[in-house]
């Protein structure tokens, strides 16, 4: 481990003295042609100077960053998640597999019913393993929704930024239950009138005021929802909210429990201006507990969800 940590902080000087030449080099172009421009503001130059340096500084910039900087990076990025990140993991799941750059295909969150799904997605740092006999796949996951009014002023709204975390069970549920904390927006939740009666959602409550308080619940079979919505899921659940760094939405999906955490936050990147220290370590720490304790939080190797 202490040879990895000094082969990521070499890497990692390069790319931050990378980082500073991309902006303090386009930076001094910038400085040098208005000192010229004022310098020769009577001569076939003129004002124009300053506009030529802005755009030497531009591309520079866009060269430097294409042919030099991205390339350094990607190597940092990926060293660093595929052997500190990937080892922390191991030590707390044996036998997780970790892709840095792969996530869940869009289709596959789509087909939840659970999200809206804009027209921007992007996921990556895929794990999946077993924690306490419960299989589980996990990924950062971005989507957004880009629009243009008629003015042409285009907008990006951010429905998810975060992670998404799926749960195996042997049990098949029907109720299609959705649990959505106090916050969190853009949940897809199929209860118009436009949507289909064998796919609509309807809301209803649970005899625990508390969580009513906390989380709006919505399924298409109020009975086994019920069954699913035990006083002791409900606790870990309101604990694990309690405790998240984000806003939580809960799935019961076929044989799947889906959990999104939008915590408008990136987990697992690796630090570029200083190097990487205990709060580092216990980012990546807190990332691997965000799925071993909705494994104990919700109890998921009881015997409903067998």
């Amino acid at each position: 481990m202490n040879e990895q940590i000094m082969i990521i902080e070499k890497m990692r000087k390069k790319v931050m003295l990378l980082s500073i030449c991309m902006w303090a080099i386009p930076l001094g172009i910038v400085i040098l042609s208005a000192i010229m421009t004022i310098g020769s503001i009577d001569s076939d130059l003129g004002p124009f100077g300053l506009f030529y340096g802005i755009f030497v500084a531009i591309l520079f910039d866009i060269i430097f960053y294409a042919l030099i900087y991205r390339k350094k990076l990607n190597e940092y990025r990926n060293y660093y998640k595929t052997h500190y990140v990937y080892d922390m993991v191991r030590q707390v799941i044996p036998d997780a597999v970790y892709q840095p750059e792969y996530g869940f295909p869009r289709q596959q969150i789509a087909q939840t019913g659970l999200m809206m799904m804009g027209n921007i997605f992007r996921s990556e740092d895929y794990i999946r393993g077993t924690y306490n006999n419960v299989a589980f796949e996990r990924s950062d996951v971005l989507i957004q929704d880009e629009s243009t009014d008629s003015d042409g002023h285009s907008s990006t709204t951010t429905y998810l930024r975060g992670r998404w975390m799926i749960f195996e069970s042997n049990k098949n549920f029907e109720a299609d239950l959705q649990i959505i904390q106090q916050g969190f927006t853009f949940a897809k939740k199929r209860t118009g009138i436009f949507t289909k009666k064998t796919e609509r959602r309807h809301a209803f409550k649970t005899e625990d005021e508390q969580f009513n308080k906390m989380f709006k619940c919505l399924c298409q079979n109020e009975v086994e929802a019920f069954y699913l919505l035990t006083p002791g899921l409900m606790q870990g659940l309101m604990r694990l909210a309690s405790q998240s760094d984000g806003k939580v939405m809960i799935g019961f999906v076929d044989n799947q429990l889906h959990v999104a955490i939008n915590s408008h936050k990136d987990y697992l990147e690796p630090p570029i201006y200083h190097s990487s220290d205990n709060d580092d370590i216990m980012r990546v720490k807190n990332e691997i507990n965000a799925v071993t304790s909705f494994v104990e939080g919700l109890n998921l190797d009881r015997k409903i969800f067998k």
